[in-house]
């Protein structure tokens, strides 16, 4: 259904039915008109318009993915668990190839705009979140949950903190009869509700490889792959 120019993007959701599914080729207009597709049809969509409903939808998305952290996973996760999994999963990278396999993510954000070359993964990913704020203010948080949640399932289920490169790094050194590697913290930055921590692991007992992240957790992963990165060039020269 046709609008007039200059109608907001809720209100065009609003002429649909409620339902996901028809809410979902809609959008798929309004995400064409705003980047450029020149066989879309002109909504009069702004940059503004877009980013308000991108910067509401990253809100949304933590919190669901936050709230099912703490209540649903079957094996209690500290903080930095909960913050390196959340992280990971609703990244731009995790979202782009989510959109590739999920049907309705693949109505939603098409794979290329006429002619030209596919979405990268940054653009994949604020449409993403752009439709969950948009799609917030229509039907409410707890249909917007059941959504989000049934899409990142998988994800969520699958992915498992513990069976990360730091604990590939410790199976390393006591297979090659080292002293287990040592991590310290160097630094703490940024703001308390967005720290930044870099931390050193040292291994064999004179190698100091650093890493950051937003948690001590995370630093401590990014430190320990960048180890096992190095040790790999090494073996591989």
């Amino acid at each position: 259904m046709k609008q007039g120019p200059g109608q907001s993007l809720i209100e065009l959701l609003r002429s649909q039915d409620p339902d996901i599914g028809s809410i979902i080729p809609v959008f798929v207009v309004r995400f064409n008109a705003a980047y450029g597709d020149p066989q879309a049809e002109r909504w009069d969509i702004s940059a503004e318009d877009w980013q308000r409903y991108e910067f509401l939808g990253d809100r949304v998305l933590n919190l669901i993915v936050a709230q099912t952290l703490f209540t649903q996973r079957p094996v209690a996760l500290d903080e930095g668990e909960m913050t390196e999994i959340l992280c990971t999963v609703v990244s731009n990278k995790s979202l782009d190839l989510l959109s590739r396999d999920h049907d309705a993510l693949n109505l939603l954000i098409p794979r290329t705009i006429g002619e030209q070359n596919c979405y990268g993964e940054r653009i994949t990913g604020g449409a993403f979140e752009a439709f969950i704020g948009a799609l917030y203010c229509e039907v409410g948080l707890d249909d917007v949950a059941y959504f989000v949640n049934e899409v990142l399932a998988g994800p969520l289920a699958n992915y498992n903190p513990r069976h990360n490169a730091i604990g590939i790094l410790q199976e390393y050194c006591q297979k090659e009869k080292k002293p287990l590697p040592e991590y310290t913290l160097i630094e703490r930055s940024g703001p308390d509700h967005k720290p930044l921590f870099r931390v050193a692991v040292t291994v064999d007992g004179e190698k100091t490889f650093e890493g950051t992240g937003p948690s001590l957790s995370m630093a401590k992963k990014s430190a320990a792959k960048n180890a096992l990165e190095s040790l790999e060039r090494t073996f591989t020269s």
